[in-house]
């Protein structure tokens, strides 16, 4: 199946492009956004192009002398860019796996096809779904099928995980999607297995500690006038995103005095966080119909882009 990068035009416009800007793509992927984002650049702009999956930037690296690829998770990205410290010009994130990795049964994303239980998007690392699954306590599945996945039958999915484990009866992917789907009700968007496959990919790769991480070094990152630019497949992102945004808006800070009960010291401390950065929000943006029917993956997608001001 060809990639198709999620409102692509939507987010390389919310960068507002500069000819000979500084740009970083968080999230590389299939390469389709950083692409986009070279077109318009000149000769002396730059664009760092970033992800953990060294595999996914052999596979689709664009030979271009305005990239520099960084094979890390962008948490890091501090320590390899600090002399780019308030100097990029825009950020884009676009959240979630990629076509060529879902789509690679030997990866273990899909609950689809077969293959080993692995999910590591960072293959470095040496747990895999399956060392997970059968190293953690039955409580603490639960959890993170109840979190990560917001998985109604979170409780009765993790006993029966642990279970097969222990009969040897889970031993690929299909092994795991068809003991879901026995107790998981299906719905006309949603595989029954989709959830609970999003939540150990999630706890697996710290995804959501590394957003949270990826967030802040981004305003430290950006210049003054720099934009973020972030596209998310689910809520529990969303969120995140959302709630990072509004408490750094200056809007927020305007409207703090207001929230009760809050005391002096706690307005200080607060503006003496984060008195250096602030955000103004600019849009939501969600696909059109359109976009929807040639690429259904877009469809749980949203676009959240704000400024550094």
């Amino acid at each position: 199946m060809k990639h198709i990068p999620v409102l692509l035009k939507e987010s390389i416009q919310s960068l507002n492009i500069k000819t000979n800007g500084i740009y970083i793509d968080a999230t590389y992927g299939c390469g389709g956004h950083t692409k986009l984002i070279l077109s318009k650049l000149g000769n002396y702009g730059r664009i760092y192009a970033v992800d953990c999956d060294i595999k996914t930037i052999l596979k689709y690296k664009i030979i271009d002398n305005r990239i520099i690829y960084i094979n890390k998770n962008f948490s890091k990205l501090k320590y390899v860019l600090n002399n780019k410290i308030g100097k990029i010009d825009g950020i884009l994130f676009d959240l979630g796996i990629s076509s060529f990795q879902l789509n690679n049964p030997q990866r273990g994303f899909s609950y689809m096809s077969n293959g080993p239980l692995d999910m590591r998007i960072n293959q470095k690392k040496k747990k895999t779904a399956y060392t997970l699954l059968k190293n953690i306590n039955e409580k603490k599945l639960s959890e993170i099928l109840k979190k990560y996945g917001e998985e109604r039958y979170h409780k009765k999915i993790a006993y029966n995980i642990k279970k097969y484990i222990l009969q040897k009866k889970l031993n690929n992917t299909q092994d795991l999607s068809t003991l879901i789907c026995s107790i998981s009700k299906n719905n006309k968007f949603k595989h029954p297995a989709k959830r609970s496959f999003q939540a150990i990919r999630i706890f697996l790769n710290k995804e959501i500690k590394e957003l949270k991480k990826s967030l802040k070094i981004s305003l430290k990152l950006l210049k003054k006038g720099g934009i973020l630019s972030i596209i998310s497949f689910h809520s529990i992102e969303d969120r995140i995103i959302k709630h990072f945004m509004k408490k750094y808006s200056t809007s927020y800070k305007k409207n703090i005095h207001h929230k009760l009960p809050i005391t002096e010291k706690e307005i200080n401390n607060f503006y003496y966080k984060n008195n250096t950065i602030n955000l103004k929000i600019i849009d939501r943006i969600f696909p059109s119909k359109k976009e929807i029917f040639n690429n259904p993956r877009s469809r749980s997608a949203i676009l959240r882009i704000a400024e550094k001001i």
